[in-house]
């Protein structure tokens, strides 16, 4: 894995596109922004409902064996903020190629923007690149939400809920962006077609 401090290094030129490789569409900067922000407010809306769903029956059912007790909120609900960032980010490398250890990972730190993230330098499988793309939203909302779920019917304290549901709720936030680019590439990128990722820009071909 490749350390980059700042901003990536901007081609002078716009690559060409490789031989029998195809470029990747996607919307303008400002649509990908406002359809990464809608896909962020469905995928959290549909984590409550089905949780509120289930919530109601567990109640009519047998009740909630959930302790009233906590020991700080503020606590409970600043961790998982804090570990956000950092825990999406490592799924998203450790779904990489070589589980992340290659030199064509890049961890980029970028200080002046507060932006810190990870990307690809290469070449991976449509099936490979779903699931590092999709992983941090399954691992970091969908688990919780079933975690929820699970031990609602067991004593547990109310610190364990809260740092469940703020994990899940503002990860599911912050995955937007991944569900509207795994839907481009679904929708673009056939089931056998491979990835390519150069210079900022990604292509596909069939393998």
């Amino acid at each position: 894995m490749r350390l980059q401090w700042g901003a990536a290094p901007i081609p002078v030129a716009a690559p060409e596109i490789p031989g029998g490789w195809r470029s990747i569409v996607s919307p303008a900067s400002r649509w990908a922004y406002a359809l990464a922000a809608l896909a962020g407010l469905v995928l959290l809306g549909s984590l409550c409902s089905a949780l509120s769903a289930w919530s109601w029956f567990a109640r009519n059912q047998a009740g909630m064996a959930t302790t009233g007790d906590t020991a700080s909120p503020w606590l409970a609900a600043s961790i998982p903020i804090l570990l956000f960032v950092p825990l999406h980010e490592a799924f998203h490398l450790l779904g990489q190629p070589g589980w992340g250890s290659t030199n064509r990972s890049v961890l980029v730190i970028w200080p002046a923007k507060l932006r810190f993230g990870v990307y690809f330098d290469g070449c991976m499988s449509r099936k490979r690149w779903l699931a590092m793309r999709l992983a941090p939203f399954v691992v970091l909302s969908v688990l919780p939400a079933c975690l929820v779920v699970l031990l609602q019917a067991r004593p547990w304290t109310a610190d364990v809920e809260v740092g469940l549901q703020v994990m899940m709720i503002v990860n599911a936030l912050g995955s937007g962006a991944d569900i509207v680019a795994a839907l481009l590439v679904l929708r673009q990128v056939p089931p056998d077609g491979l990835l390519c990722f150069q210079a900022g820009r990604a292509y596909w071909r069939p393998a």
